[in-house]
């Protein structure tokens, strides 16, 4: 009886020292998982972000537009490619350079300024996250054709009549450039887009109310983009997802919009907020919402005037020389239950610096908290591509 007592002494502290050892494993991997999800994300949208506004060369050209039909070739219809009013016919205009970065300040039903082609925000599977921010970004990609001056044909005005293109084996840029796409023909001194009609190798502007591109004989580095295949537009935002391990059971999900088509990039991202930073026309630096940056306004209302060549406007999109992200990442799974009241409690610097602790509901979003535990991630991402 004696050695019966002393086993099952020893058993149970067996068992106690496998539990214990057991709930220490699953809470690092959890946090490991964490650590992993919010760095691999924070990554992605970086990378984008550091393209935004990209052009061959590192060119900061605003690309002339030879087309009034620009808006209906950008993925999501952003109204910087609306053609300006006031521009005569057989003239060109500059694209605005805010097409390249834009974003929304979210509230619980509504975003300001809205973006079309998102899901409703609510708590159903498939909503978008309620009260958090989306960014869009776009950039070329690819490497494009050399078109400079050997590839050009010009008429005696000085207008482009044809580009030849040489492609060799595995270019690809060719491909699916069509009749009535729209084509970049960029380099170091200056950015076209127009339409063309494609025959062969050739590739001939169609000349409309805007009129032609001129030839860019002396431009070494000129090369030739499919603009409506090769302008990347990224959307971030988050959504609500079922949890494919638990049947009935909501997480809430990064996701990012390519070109239209919606893929995941990380789960376990539940907050996601983000401000943008310029230097206004007396060179005070300010840090702006979504909203207050599409009302040229600081966040005491005031009005807020930037630098331009030659002259000082309304601040906007294109003056934005840096971005703050911000999210709150869990560990997608449910932890083991723990005795403490504040095993749960986190910090995130958008709602303040005190430690909070999850109630029914996580604020803002009102998503279930669940037994998680939760990190900030935050960077601030220079945009070198973007200033004019």
């Amino acid at each position: 009886m004696i050695a019966l007592v002393l086993g099952l002494f020893v058993a149970e502290g067996v068992y106690i020292l496998f539990a214990a050892a057991g709930k220490v494993n699953t809470t690092q991997t959890a946090l490991s998982r964490l650590q992993e999800n919010g760095r691999i994300a924070m990554d992605i949208i970086a990378n984008d972000l550091r393209s935004a506004g990209r052009l061959p060369c590192g060119s900061k050209a605003s690309p002339q537009v030879f087309t009034d039909a620009l808006l209906n070739h950008i993925s999501g219809q952003p109204s910087e490619a609306h053609m300006p009013s006031g521009v005569p016919d057989g003239a060109a205009y500059a694209l605005d350079r805010s097409l390249f970065l834009g974003g929304s300040a979210c509230a619980a039903k509504s975003c300001s300024p809205a973006v079309p082609g998102l899901p409703r925000a609510g708590l159903g599977v498939g909503d978008k996250v309620p009260g958090t921010d989306v960014l869009s970004v776009r950039y070329l990609q690819g490497d494009g054709l050399p078109a400079d001056g050997t590839s050009q044909v010009c008429a005696v005005d000085g207008r482009i009549v044809a580009i030849s293109l040489r492609r060799m084996p595995g270019d690809t840029v060719l491909d699916g450039l069509k009749s009535a796409h729209l084509a970049l023909l960029a380099g170091c001194k200056q950015a076209q887009i127009f339409q063309v009609g494609v025959e062969g190798n050739t590739v001939k502007p169609v000349v409309g109310k805007s009129g032609a591109p001129t030839c860019a004989t002396t431009d070494a580095q000129a090369r030739l983009f499919d603009f409506d295949a090769q302008l990347q537009t990224s959307t971030y935002y988050l959504q609500v997802a079922e949890d494919d391990k638990a049947r009935g059971r909501k997480i809430a999900t990064l996701m990012r919009r390519a070109n239209g088509i919606a893929n995941e990039v990380m789960q376990g991202i539940e907050r996601f907020d983000l401000r943008y930073s310029l230097i206004d026309a007396v060179g005070d630096a300010h840090w702006l919402n979504a909203d207050e940056l599409s009302r040229h306004a600081a966040a005491s209302g005031e009005a807020l005037q930037c630098k331009r060549v030659g002259t000082v406007e309304p601040c906007a999109w294109k003056d934005v020389t840096a971005v703050e992200v911000s999210m709150l990442v869990n560990t997608v799974d449910d932890l083991p239950a723990e005795a403490a009241a504040d095993a749960w409690d986190y910090r995130y610097s958008i709602d303040g610096e005190r430690v909070q602790r999850p109630g029914a509901a996580m604020p803002v979003t009102g998503l279930p908290p669940g037994r998680m535990l939760r990190r900030e991630f935050r960077t601030v991402v220079a945009l070198r591509e973007l200033a004019t």
